[in-house]
């Protein structure tokens, strides 16, 4: 057996080492890499994780679920001002996401990310494709640096229209857009409608509903108006949400600009329609039948009045709108709602809640109607 000589040896350990050399440098970048992730995480603030179980159902119009949403929503608000916090959103049950029910957990879920930049947020998505689908599609993931990986080309054709804007004033210019697509299939008329009743929208949101706080706790208030629209099956649904001190109470604030005959027109349309109404929603019926604004200002717009009559003369009648407002509601239900009367304006339909927005949603639903009219143009030129 021959032996290795003090010069091989030598050489072969300096062969080694070389050869090692990489997989140690590898393994150092590796244990380094760690180390710097324990002391950053040791240096972070402990966060709790909230659990909170978001409902089958996302809607503020159905009773038990709007009371679970509401019940999420109000929990926000004890995160507010906590560093330590992750919430944890499961919306592993959650079967189907209404666009008012949406709109307003967006709101909801906004308001505190500007409120408390320093929440983390956890999503467990739902078991239901479509519902993640439409989660991606509104800019709640986004908003909660969430991602849920899909395929290209799975969108679901009741998502992929989905289409969301938001702003601080009452211009409607972020929308732009949106409007743009409104002319390529609504007619020309109808898509006026809609765009002044939206502007009304916007204008009185601008004016009234962040004029006080909206609970007394309230410390910062984001003042912005929040927009879905959305086209499924011949219809176009359009929402729009503010968190502002609702209708009833935007109504009973005493301004020097308020008309003199203001408030005994209003005390007398309350206690007339008592039995019938509750508070809120009598409110949303007084504003739109006492003429078309409570204040003397030019700049004031019209009032939930225009909105209404707009909807009147859409589509041939066959247009909805649905307002929310705080525990009220006030339906006018030309298909909106299954299991609802069909009414016009003088007898739509108020429900009322038990729990709260505290704020106000309007939903209009408005059937496609560009392409009956330029079958209809065809047809008188033969």
């Amino acid at each position: 057996m021959k032996f290795l000589s003090q010069k091989k040896r030598e050489y072969f350990k300096r062969i080694k080492k070389f050869r090692e050399f990489p997989i140690k440098k590898k393994n150092t970048s590796i244990g380094r890499e760690k180390l710097i992730k324990k002391e950053k995480k040791l240096k972070e603030p402990f966060k709790v994780i909230i659990n909170l179980k978001v409902p089958s159902h996302v809607t503020i119009f159905n009773r038990y679920s709007r009371k679970k949403l509401r019940k999420i929503t109000t929990k926000f608000r004890d995160y507010y001002h906590r560093s330590d916090v992750c919430l944890r959103l499961d919306f592993s049950d959650t079967k189907q996401m209404y666009s008012e029910g949406t709109l307003y957990l967006l709101a909801e879920l906004e308001t505190l990310t500007l409120i408390n930049s320093s929440i983390l947020f956890r999503i467990i998505p739902s078991q239901e494709k479509i519902v993640n689908q439409v989660l991606e599609q509104t800019g709640i993931l986004k908003l909660l640096k969430q991602v849920i990986k899909f395929e290209e080309g799975e969108f679901d054709e009741s998502v992929k229209y989905w289409n969301y804007a938001s702003g601080h004033n009452s211009e409607i210019d972020s929308a732009d857009s949106m409007l743009d697509d409104f002319d390529q299939i609504l007619s020309e008329d109808t898509s006026k409608n809609i765009f002044t009743s939206l502007t009304e929208a916007l204008t009185n949101c601008h004016h009234h509903a962040y004029t006080e706080k909206r609970f007394p706790s309230e410390t910062k208030s984001i003042k912005k108006w929040w927009l879905f629209s959305h086209e499924r099956d011949g219809v176009l649904t359009v929402c729009v949400c503010d968190l502002g001190i609702g209708i009833s109470r935007s109504l009973t604030r005493n301004t020097p600009d308020i008309k003199e005959d203001w408030f005994g027109r209003f005390k007398g349309f309350i206690t007339e329609n008592k039995g019938k109404y509750d508070r809120d929603s009598a409110a949303i019926k007084a504003a739109i039948e006492i003429g078309n604004t409570r204040t003397n200002l030019p700049n004031r717009g019209k009032g939930l009045n225009q909105i209404i009559n707009k909807i009147n003369t859409m589509c041939d009648h066959k247009a909805s709108i649905a307002i929310y407002s705080n525990k009220g509601s006030y339906i006018i239900n030309r298909g909106l709602v299954t299991g609802l009367p069909i009414t016009d304006i003088i007898n739509g339909v108020a429900i009322s809640f038990t729990e709260s927005i505290e704020g106000t949603v309007i939903v209009w639903q408005i059937p496609l109607d560009k392409q009956n009219l330029d079958e209809a143009l065809v047809t008188s030129d033969e």
